[in-house]
This record gives C-alpha cells, sequence and structure tokens, in this order.
C-alpha cells in the first residue's frame, strides 16, 4: 500500500510549522470510547481527511495529533479561527461517540518540527490494523532513523570495511524488506527517510532530534510505554551478533508491511 491522496512528499523540501501572522498553535482534547480502533479510525478516516482538505483551502495552516492514552486523543491546529475549528471537529465526535472536542491552554509553538510527520503516521496507522504489525511498523521507523542518522551502522550483507568489525549489524532479512518499501515513491517509510534526510543535511542539525521525532510517531502509532520499550529492546537484540550471524527477534520484527500488500481502505 502506498499513500492515497496528497502526501508529505508532495510538500516543498523545507516545511515549517508556520502560519500565518493570525494564526496560532490550539489544542483540542477528543474522549474516544474505548476502543483503539474507533481512536485509529477517527484519525485516519475522520481527522486526518477533513483537516487536509482544511489545509487545502486555507482555513488551517497545519496540524498534528498526539495520544494521551488509547482513547484519548489531542488534535494540534494551526489556525487563526478556534471556534470555527472546534465546530469542524464537534461533528466527528459526535459521528464516533465521543466527548469533545474540548479545548486545552494554547501552545506556544508546533508539537513537532515537522508537520509532514502527521502524514507517516496516519497512512502506517492505516496499514497496521492489529498490533503485531503495528509493532512491526515501530521497529521499522526506529530502524530507518538509526540506519539514516549513525555511521556506524551497515546492514549485514553490505561489504565489510577493513578495521570495522565491530560495527552494530543490521538484519539482512528486515533490512531488505524495508528497503523494498523505500524504492517505491510515496511509501510512508519512503517519506520518512526523506525526512530525515533533510533535516540531517539541515545547518545546526542534532542527530537526537530523529530520535525525538520517532518518539512522536511512536506516540501517535498509539504505542505505550511499555510498547516503546519492547520495540527498542527488539530493535537491539536484532542488530546484536552472535558467532553464527545476527540474533534472530521475535517474528513482529521481521518486515514492513509490503508495499501494495494492504487494499485501499473504504
Amino acid at each position: 500500500m502506498t499513500m492515497q491522496g496528497p502526501s508529505c512528499l508532495d510538500s516543498p523540501p523545507e516545511v515549517r510549522a508556520e502560519g500565518r501572522p493570525s494564526d496560532r498553535w490550539h489544542v483540542f482534547r477528543c474522549l474516544l470510547p474505548a476502543r483503539a480502533a474507533v481512536a485509529d479510525a477517527f484519525v485516519t478516516r475522520g481527522v486526518g481527511p477533513l483537516l487536509r482538505e482544511l489545509q487545502a483551502v486555507g482555513e488551517l495552516s497545519g496540524w498534528s495529533f498526539t495520544r494521551q492514552s488509547p482513547r484519548v486523543v489531542d488534535i494540534h491546529l494551526l489556525g487563526g479561527a478556534p471556534g470555527l475549528l472546534a465546530a469542524r471537529l464537534a461533528g466527528l465526535c459526535a459521528a464516533v461517540g465521543a466527548h469533545g472536542p474540548a479545548r486545552l491552554p494554547q501552545l506556544a509553538g508546533p508539537p513537532t518540527p515537522d508537520l509532514r510527520l502527521v502524514d507517516v503516521a496516519v497512512e502506517l496507522i492505516g496499514m497496521t490494523p492489529n498490533r503485531p504489525a503495528r509493532l512491526g511498523a515501530a521497529v521499522d521507523l526506529t530502524m530507518v532513523a538509526a540506519v539514516r542518522t549513525c555511521p556506524a551502522l551497515r546492514v549485514a550483507d553490505a561489504p565489510v570495511v577493513a578495521g570495522a568489525r565491530d560495527v552494530a549489524v543490521v538484519s539482512p532479512t528486515r533490512w531488505r524488506r524495508i528497503a523494498a518499501a523505500l524504492a517505491t515513491e510515496q511509501h510512508p517509510l519512503t517519506c520518512w527517510s526523506r525526512l530525515l534526510e533533510t533535516h540531517r543535511r539541515a545547518p545546526g542539525y542534532d542527530g537526537a532530534a530523529a530520535f525525538g521525532m520517532v518518539h512522536l510517531l511512536h506516540n501517535q502509532l498509539g504505542l505505550t510505554e511499555r510498547d516503546e520499550q519492547r520495540v527498542h529492546a527488539g530493535l537491539i537484540r536484532s542488530m546484536s551478533r552472535r558467532s553464527g550471524g545476527p540474533r534472530r527477534s521475535p517474528r513482529w520484527h521481521q518486515g514492513v508491511v509490503p508495499p501494495g500488500a494492504v487494499g485501499r481502505r473504504g
């Protein structure tokens, strides 16, 4: 599956969280029914399409979201008419039996340095309807960030560089599957990889910022703190070496959803 409609790859190379002079960041909290699938659908089929449309017509300059729990979603909106934006969200909340939107204190700045991250999150949520696939996508995001950010890493089947035998080794099986996704033009991992490269080449780049973005994406995917710890532990395990090769990891670490493997969402 690839991104449907306009994607972050269609945006200019540098997208900053800036709007018109009158725009401010507003946060609205939506309390959803206690089912993870409802929160996922609320974001991918409700909030995402609506806010992209409002952004296209100029009612909104940018948006993102964070999850405070599986049923509590905070919508971050950059615009100049909070009352109108709240009314737009109210219809979506009513449609799924949610409470809200409740307006929270205004933000001083954006929740992320790059608003294109929200497209990555929304598309991956739609591609991973079950928990194992969602955890696998979280690992894929982290592995791409690690390979793009840390020069010491290399793919296990890449040529061995003299004097570099102690570098960490990325599982070749997993990386081949990720590479297949990266070879497509509009897979969310392609978008993620390009965003990382754009930030890496920017003046004053701090590599730690990449993993701040990873943490935000994990939150948007609905991972709990324990889930995130599990993802990191599994990734470290999959990149560890034994005398017989890379250490094996749990089955859900074995690969990203292949491009085209999931049908179009209804």
